[in-house]
Formats: C-alpha cells, structure tokens, sequence
C-alpha cells in the first residue's frame, strides 16, 4: 500500500546561483555523506546537486512532514545502486522517523529537460507486523 506521493520540481539555475552564491558550504548542508562519495565521482556536479535537492523535497513531501517535525535536509537522499539506480536513503534521525511513521520501501525517479530538474518520490506503508494468534489448547480425552 501506498504511504505518500511527492513530487518536485525545479529550476536547475536556481541551484547553479545557489552554489555559486555558498559553494561548499552549501554542499555541506545539503548532502548527505554517501551523497558527496557520489558527487565526488560525477561529471556534471551542479546537475548532481540539483537532482538531489528536488528528490529531497520530493521525499519529504510523500512523507507528509516537509522539513519540520524532526526531519532535516540531510536526514533523507538519493544514492545510486551500483546499476545507477537511485535509491532512498535516510540517516540515522531520518530512519527512526521513517520507522515512526510506518514508511516501508521508498521509490524515487529523477529526469531533467530543459532546464528544469523532476523528481517522483513514492513511499510504500511498512507491512503490518502479523499478530501472534493465541495458542487454543484443548482439553485432552480422559482415559477411562
């Protein structure tokens, strides 16, 4: 079942005047550590860094608390799989709240055109722990 759908959308140039504007210190407060590994690693990092921001907004969203009510910019991401898949991923902080709200799986696709950055963020409910059914013991035959 479905927990929450967020979406984002956003001007890539907004994010190039932001980092030209903060520069590390922005990265910094944006990504996570697993995040910057991958930074690292990329060609085109102001792309990189504007996908994340959207998917971050996009996952807050489907988790119905923005950033407020004890989730950060830092406490959920995107990294990639080792097929370049992204995946949702969360801190510490951000996992004990995504447990307190019931979330499961999360599911999350990003695209660019244009000038413009697209995330879909999607948030499966955390499977019902199965309640243990009561043992019923029946009384024995008695032996004559």
């Amino acid at each position: 079942m479905i927990f929450g759908i967020g979406v984002d959308v956003l001007e890539a140039a907004r994010i190039k005047k932001t980092l030209a504007r903060f520069g590390d210190h922005f990265i910094e407060r944006l990504l996570m550590p697993a995040e910057r590994a991958q930074l690292a690693r990329t060609k085109r990092p102001e792309r990189f860094i504007a996908m994340r921001f959207a998917a971050k907004e996009a996952i807050v969203k489907a988790m119905g608390t923005g950033f407020a009510h004890g989730i950060w910019i830092r406490d959920v991401g995107v990294v990639q799989n080792a097929w370049g898949k992204p995946e949702v991923a969360y801190s510490p902080r951000g996992e004990k709240m995504r447990r307190k709200l019931g979330i499961g799986d999360g599911h999350v696709t990003l695209t660019d055109e244009a000038g413009l950055i697209v995330a879909v963020a999607v948030l499966e409910a955390a499977p019902k722990a199965k309640k243990k059914k009561a043992k019923v013991t029946r009384p024995r035959a008695r032996r004559r």
